[in-house]
């Protein structure tokens, strides 16, 4: 259906350019300085509407060339970092793993004192009956 509508807008323009070419027909003058020639009026606006499409095509490929060069960039900014932060997190939970054992050999020390206390608070209070 999209496409249908662009092939009716593109037949439209296509009448009103040769309805426009054949009411300017009349040989004009056109100055380049050092030089005058005598051209159609429609070959005159022809010729500056073309130089004006492929200065809009070649402004909007400088345009559209750049958006995506500067996307590439931060792409490849934003996966260093994503890499970079991964990395921080290996490392930070295998930190993390290596100090658990620890804690617990920490905390089994600590409460094997505390047993080793209430064995010998025990001793006492034996020997002291």
């Amino acid at each position: 259906m999209k496409n249908q509508w662009r092939i009716v807008v593109t037949l439209l323009l296509v009448i009103v350019v040769a309805v426009f070419a054949i009411l300017n027909v009349e040989s004009v003058p056109v100055s380049f300085g050092f030089t005058t020639v005598r051209w159609p009026l429609i070959l005159l606006l022809l010729v500056s509407i073309l130089i004006g499409a492929v200065l809009m095509i070649l402004f909007s490929t400088i345009t559209t060339f750049r958006h995506n060069q500067a996307y590439k960039e931060l792409e490849k900014t934003s996966s260093e970092q994503l890499q970079k932060r991964t990395a921080e997190i290996d490392r930070l939970t295998k930190r993390l793993q290596n100090s658990n054992p620890k804690q617990e050999v920490g905390q089994q020390a600590k409460r094997i004192q505390e047993l080793e206390a209430q064995v010998a608070e025990l001793q006492s209070k034996l020997t002291a009956k």
